[in-house]
């Protein structure tokens, strides 16, 4: 199995709101994975697009969301996934975040039987 796509993207906190730099990594068979760090070693989570997500926000589209300071709102994805779970993403850049969006929706609609 190999990486689609990886690299750095800031991830807001669910309780205290609170921007973190978070390792992500979305693989072939459409998981995406994040970490404390590009060593992999401490995973924070991880989300199967086909089955937990709903849909994918970029830019104007993204609810309630302020990006950081320094950072555009034209940045920001946001993953809505089943049971009101919201993960809100900061790419470096616009053009980083159109790639990080290609690459999860097309992880969302693969077939789940390819993967599985």
């Amino acid at each position: 199995m190999a990486y689609v796509k990886s690299g750095w993207l800031l991830r807001q906190s669910t309780i205290l709101k609170r921007w973190k730099k978070n390792w992500f990594d979305l693989w072939s068979n459409g998981c995406l994975v994040y970490y404390s760090d590009e060593e992999r070693e401490d995973m924070e989570d991880k989300i199967y697009m086909q089955t937990e997500c709903i849909s994918i926000r970029v830019g104007n589209e993204c609810r309630d969301l302020n990006p950081p300071e320094g950072r555009q709102k034209d940045c920001c994805l946001q993953i809505v996934c089943h049971e009101g779970k919201l993960i809100n993403l900061v790419a470096e850049s616009p053009d980083d975040c159109l790639a990080w969006e290609t690459a999860l929706k097309d992880a969302q609609t693969k077939s789940v039987s390819n993967v599985l």
